[in-house]
């Protein structure tokens, strides 16, 4: 009979169900989260050029029209 003592890891341990893995995904969940800098994405550039361009728009419009008004009167 062989002489009982503790096994050290996982490796020594018979009929292991999970295999064992080089790298353990699950060992990410137990750090802590590293916050992060906001990055001011593409959409919020596009989104300030887009309402500019449509106010210099609108307001060269109205420009437009007044003229228009004050010829015609």
């Amino acid at each position: 009979m062989s002489k009982k003592f503790p096994l050290r890891n996982r490796e020594e341990r018979t009929h292991n169900v999970v295999s064992i893995e080089a790298y353990d995904n699950t060992s990410n969940a137990y750090r802590p989260e590293q916050p992060r800098k906001p990055e001011t994405g593409f959409g919020f550039y596009l989104s300030i050029a887009i309402i500019t361009f449509i106010t210099i728009f609108f307001f060269s419009i109205y420009e437009l029209a007044v003229e228009t008004w004050e010829r015609l009167k």
